[in-house]
This record gives C-alpha cells, sequence and structure tokens, in this order.
C-alpha cells in the first residue's frame, strides 16, 4: 500500500483528506491491539496541524507500516465498509477505528 492508495481510500469514502495514525490501546479483554485511526482534522481545516506536504509523508509512514504488517488488506477492506464518520462534535473528537488484526506481544 502507498500513501496515494490511502489517501485516496480516505478521500473516497468521507470526501476529505483527513489524518491517519496508528494507535494501539487494550480492548474489554485487555489485549492489546493495533488500530488504523482516521482522525478528525482534516487538510484544509485552518486548525490543520501540517502542511500538505507534511501530509503525505504522514500517510506515506502509516502505508509503509500497514504493508510491512501485512494489514493493508484489512484496510482495503474495511475501510469502505466503516459507517463512522470522523468528527469533533459536542460529544469531543471522534476518530474512526479500523483494528488491523496483528497479534502484539504485551
Amino acid at each position: 500500500m502507498t500513501g496515494e492508495e490511502l489517501r485516496m481510500l480516505v478521500l473516497n469514502k468521507w470526501g476529505k483528506m483527513y489524518d491517519t495514525r496508528i494507535h494501539q490501546r487494550r480492548d474489554q479483554f485487555n489485549k492489546l491491539g493495533l488500530y488504523l485511526q482516521i482522525m478528525w482534522k482534516h487538510v484544509g481545516q485552518k486548525s490543520f496541524p501540517m502542511t500538505e506536504q507534511q501530509y503525505v509523508e504522514q500517510l506515506s509512514a502509516v502505508a509503509e507500516l500497514l504493508t510491512e504488517w501485512g494489514a493493508q488488506d484489512v484496510v482495503r477492506q474495511k475501510l469502505p465498509q466503516s459507517t463512522k464518520f470522523p468528527k469533533m462534535d459536542t460529544t469531543g473528537a471522534n476518530a474512526v477505528m479500523i483494528p488491523l488484526d496483528i497479534e502484539l506481544d504485551d
């Protein structure tokens, strides 16, 4: 997977170039998991903390990790199927979390 492919997946799904991150957290069974997080901030937003070039570099780094871990097909499948929307509202910041199904050592 390339950064450009990841950008197009996000853009085609939500219509904006949202930031992406790799996030780790524990589930309800205390098992550590990795997630692709689609953030609520996007290119073109006044408060977006990156230049477009920095955004491209960030997406490339995330895509490279996804490919290295063999999780690119999970993202290709699950991202378009997501029913959630990355947003900031009265409940706070809501990122879309896509589980990557990668085994981690605690």
